[in-house]
């Protein structure tokens, strides 16, 4: 096996170039039918900036770094969750069963159904996976025929532990491609995006993932005040009805011994009285951290302004069926002309390999 001659190769490939322009013509062919199937995608988006609580201290020198990789650097100890969060949130198992389950209004019927219904009436694979199924898929797709196609179900005794069917799956995975939820580091917004056949169905799955969002950052970031809240609240409600009940027995006992001095009396209203006013400056105490803690939640409730607001797409925003075209087109030149080098060459090395080994 000689030096390989550039000219050489090219004398060959245009010798050959009947056999490569078949095959050209056949992915020409492959990619028009493809081009032509390919439902139009429409391209909701939105864009929400949201607010980012300041630092203090070393969480102030260090805050624009921090939060670009998530962090909290606040020495106050609240929850926060920054917007560098916000993709890998949108793209989790619990957050896009979820978004399964939002209300899409059905255009023929009126009625609204949840999103997975209508993701069953669509055609879930791309263009692409039927490349792949038909390609290199082949051999698995083979093997699918003889597997059961009943679904194995499982008890779980962890009930945290997440379980998917099938379908599931593959719904979530068709979402977690269409839609895109991206922090603009640079500008500190958040682009939402979701690409759906339907415009009007995209605009809402964009809108629905858009509130979602907000609902999950504000639950996280308010956990810690809200818990707080809960608590003072009950311990407030607990303390009312002692003081209540301290300030009725105090009254109930003046009005029994209105016209009656004794030192025993005496006593026992100073301890009536002491009762009361402690129970009194408890009350009043717990009331004062309730008013704080009110005021906490609604300090650590992130607000988020709409910057742009979803709209119903009017024209698609893809596929580009010339695109389609080309890229077949290119792939059937570089398919043809390995096929051609490839006889040329594996002959050739097949023989060198054994000469090599009969020396």
């Amino acid at each position: 096996m000689g030096s390989i001659n550039l000219f050489e190769l090219l004398g060959l490939i245009w010798e050959k170039r009947r056999f490569v322009i078949k095959v050209m013509i056949i992915f020409l062919i492959f990619g028009a039918v493809i081009a032509v199937f390919s439902p139009k995608q429409f391209v909701s988006q939105t864009v929400i900036l949201p607010q980012i609580s300041g630092s203090q201290g070393l969480g102030k020198k260090l805050g624009g770094f921090a939060k670009l990789v998530g962090l909290n650097l606040d020495d106050n100890g609240k929850n926060e969750i920054f917007p560098t969060l916000y993709p890998i949130i949108a793209s989790s198992i619990p957050f896009q069963k979820e978004i399964l389950n939002a209300p899409i209004k059905n255009e023929e019927t009126g009625d609204m159904i949840p999103l997975t219904e209508y993701l069953k009436s669509i055609d879930l694979k791309e263009p692409t996976d039927y490349v792949k199924e038909y390609t290199v898929g082949l051999p698995g797709k083979f093997i699918g025929i003889f597997r059961s196609k009943e679904e194995k179900t499982y008890q779980l005794p962890d009930t945290s532990i997440i379980s998917l069917t099938r379908a599931e799956k593959a719904q979530i995975a068709y979402l977690d491609n269409h839609i895109k939820v991206a922090f603009n580091d640079l500008e500190g917004f958040v682009e939402i995006s979701s690409t759906l056949p339907n415009a009007a169905v995209s605009a809402q799955l964009a809108k629905h993932v858009q509130v979602l969002l907000q609902e999950y950052i504000i639950d996280f970031n308010i956990s810690k005040a809200q818990e707080e809240l809960e608590y003072l609240t009950k311990r407030y409600e607990e303390a009312r009805e002692i003081y209540e009940e301290k300030r009725s027995r105090l009254g109930q006992f003046r009005d029994r011994n209105k016209n009656y001095i004794s030192s025993i009396s005496e006593n026992r209203y100073e301890q009536l009285k002491t009762e009361n006013d402690l129970a009194f400056n408890v009350y009043s105490q717990l009331a004062n951290q309730l008013e704080s803690a009110k005021l906490q939640v609604k300090r650590d409730t992130p607000v988020f302004t709409i910057l742009k607001p979803v709209a119903i797409p009017l024209e698609p925003a893809g596929p580009s069926k010339v695109g389609i075209i080309i890229m077949y087109l290119f792939l059937g030149l570089v398919l043809g002309t390995a096929v051609v080098l490839a006889r040329k060459f594996i002959p050739e090395f097949k023989e060198l390999i054994t000469n090599t080994k009969a020396e």
